[in-house]
C-alpha cells in the first residue's frame, strides 16, 4: 500500500462518470447508472443520499488503511482490492455495486413498512458505512436496535439510533459523531 502521499480522487468526477453526468440535487432516486455505456444497474439512493456518502468517504485511487484497520480505496471499497492504485471508473463501479449492497441489506428488511426517502438515504448511508453485517447484528449475534426498529417499520426510532453508532476500531471517531448527525438530519426530513 502506498506509505507516501494520498492519491486523492474528486467525488465530483467520479459522479460525472454516471450516465450523462447530469445528477443534480434531486430528492428523486437516482434510477439506472451507466458507466462508461455499460448499465450497472438501479439506485433508490438520491444524489443527497449519493453526496451523504461520498462527502464522508472520502475518494483515493490508492490502497490504505481506513480507522477500522480494513485495507481500502476509492469510495469506502473493502472488496476486491487488487492493485494499489485504481482509476476513476474504476471508483464509479465499486462505489455503485457498494451501495447496491447496502440497498439490498436495507431492502431486505424493510418488509412492506412505508419508508421515506429521507430515511432510505440516511439508512443506506449508514448501511454502507458500517456493512450489513454490523448493522444487523451486534457482535454477541443478537440482533441491534437499529435493524430491530427498521424491521419493526419504527424508522423514527432507527434514526434515533444512528448517534449511538460513533466508533471505529474501538475508539470514538470525529468523523462518525459528524457523519452520523448528517444521517440523522437527513432520516428525519
Amino acid at each position: 500500500m502506498n506509505k507516501l502521499r494520498p492519491i486523492l480522487c474528486s467525488i465530483t468526477a467520479v459522479i460525472a462518470l454516471f450516465g450523462d453526468g447530469e445528477i443534480g440535487n434531486s430528492t428523486l432516486p437516482i434510477g439506472n447508472v451507466v458507466i462508461a455505456g455499460e448499465s450497472q444497474g438501479k439506485l433508490k439512493l438520491t444524489p443527497k443520499g449519493l453526496k451523504l456518502i461520498g462527502d464522508y468517504e472520502g475518494c483515493r485511487l490508492d490502497a490504505y488503511r481506513c480507522p477500522a484497520g480494513y485495507k481500502t480505496n476509492g469510495i469506502g471499497n473493502i472488496h476486491n482490492i487488487t492493485t494499489d492504485i485504481i482509476d476513476n471508473e474504476q471508483v464509479a463501479r465499486d462505489w455503485i455495486l457498494n451501495i447496491q449492497q447496502a440497498e439490498s441489506c436495507l431492502n431486505n428488511i424493510i418488509g412492506g413498512n412505508n419508508i421515506t426517502q429521507g430515511q432510505y438515504d440516511a439508512l443506506t448511508s449508514f448501511i454502507f458505512n458500517t456493512g450489513c453485517t454490523r448493522f444487523l447484528k451486534n457482535k454477541d449475534l443478537t440482533a441491534t436496535k437499529i435493524s430491530t426498529y427498521v424491521k419493526e417499520g419504527k424508522f423514527s426510532l432507527a434514526c434515533l439510533q444512528l448517534s449511538h453508532w460513533i466508533y471505529g476500531g474501538g475508539k470514538k471517531l470525529n468523523g462518525l459523531v459528524k457523519r452520523r448527525k448528517s444521517e440523522y438530519l437527513r432520516c428525519i426530513e
